[in-house]
């Protein structure tokens, strides 16, 4: 799998026949382009199965190099950290179930919805001050399958929270 990086335009990205080429792709040949969040895969409209095979195979060679990325820029985990003891072996960074407030609390507090919050305990007061985050991504804006798939790979949960959190670049 070779990486090549291309500047775009404000109106197209042109890629070089060549690199069409070393993908097998036939000159005229239509393109299937597949868009994801932060990623496009151009593939060939069909395929037989040993040509998806090579898709597949490649595809998770890529999800590894990026899964390594990641892994290598939070710390480990081995299960024995004091934070994993003192909460009964559950990792506490992990998202819960989700506690929500109801839209009108927020509209009262001026808090905008769908946003992060914030909330923490008032001691002696016995209540809780909630407020808007300050950033946009954490934890539970991680798909599930994914969070335990870098679980299993030892991946603590905090750093990937504070990577999440402050924007990290951890790829490029």
């Amino acid at each position: 799998m070779q990486k090549f990086i291309k500047e775009t335009t404000k109106k197209k990205l042109v890629i070089p026949y060549d690199v069409l080429e070393r993908c097998g792709f036939q000159r005229g040949e239509p393109l299937e382009i597949r868009t994801m969040t932060d990623a496009a895969v151009i593939l060939k409209p069909q395929m037989h199965a040993m040509e998806v095979v090579h898709v597949i195979d490649q595809l998770q060679q890529l999800m590894q190099e990026l899964s390594l990325c990641l892994l290598e820029s939070c710390d480990q985990c081995d299960g024995t950290d004091q934070c994993v003891e003192s909460t009964n072996g559950r990792c506490p960074y992990l998202p819960a179930a989700k506690n929500t407030l109801r839209p009108e609390v927020l509209q009262e507090a001026g808090i905008p919805k769908g946003v992060k919050l914030c909330a923490w305990v008032n001691e002696g007061t016995n209540s809780v001050t909630v407020t808007q985050a300050d950033y946009r991504y954490d934890l539970t804006d991680v798909p599930q399958r994914l969070l335990a798939s870098l679980a299993v790979m030892h991946m603590c949960m905090g750093s990937l929270e504070e990577r999440l959190m402050a924007e990290d670049i951890v790829y490029g």
